[in-house]
């Protein structure tokens, strides 16, 4: 004898509310599931990712940003690479003040990625530190530091140091603008804003004494 839905004798209209009110034990527990989810995401955006970022100030306001007409003299959009305006960026240092790339015109500019955990990046940094101790009338370097927190490049800096300015590319924004595919990457931008010759991987001291 076939099975009788108790509904069936139900108008229509009822017997659809009803089957609308309940839709099984599936649905309730995939409404759990997401809920669940929805919490274990929260959780890890607001503690773990937070924590990550702890010590970084605010970015609004910094990155990449636009070059006066009167600084460039190449006549094209600045871009990261030779013989090209270097494209113009503010960033903020650890101490909490700002390092603007076109403040340095005049003088002859070492743009320097670098982070922490770089082996490569670890070996160069006397030498760098050398070179803007010896052309410090002529030249300036910038550490530009790859999405790390100001606690970090502090210590950094300290554990070498390190006097030239240390920007902190929280973002990734300037990075990116310069075309950062690995660590160390530098770039030499002339007393124009001009970018004169880039080194990928470790700068030797060879090199930097040509500069």
């Amino acid at each position: 004898m076939p099975d009788v839905d108790p509904d069936d004798d139900a108008p229509p209209e009822e017997r659809y509310t009803r089957r609308r009110e309940y839709t099984g034990a599936g649905s309730t527990l995939g409404i759990a599931a997401l809920i669940v989810l929805a919490v274990g995401v929260a959780i890890w955006w607001f503690e773990i990712r937070g924590s990550d970022d702890a010590g970084n100030v605010s970015t609004k306001g910094l990155g990449i940003v636009e070059l006066a007409a009167a600084l460039n003299p190449t006549g094209q959009p600045p871009a990261a690479q030779d013989g090209r305006a270097a494209p113009d960026f503010k960033l903020a240092t650890p101490d909490g003040t700002t390092v603007r790339l076109s403040d340095y015109r005049g003088k002859w500019v070492v743009v320097n990625f670098w982070a922490s955990w770089c082996g490569p990046c670890r070996q160069e940094t006397p030498d760098l530190q050398r070179l803007a101790e010896r052309h410090r009338q002529t030249l300036v370097v910038i550490g530009v530091n790859q999405q790390e927190s100001a606690e970090v490049a502090a210590k950094f800096t300290g554990q070498f140091d390190v006097t030239y300015p240390i920007a902190l590319d929280a973002d990734g924004e300037v990075s990116v603008a310069y075309r950062v595919a690995g660590l160390p990457r530098t770039l030499l931008v002339d007393p124009g804003g001009v970018i004169r010759s880039t080194t990928n991987g470790r700068i030797t001291e060879d090199q930097l004494a040509k500069l």
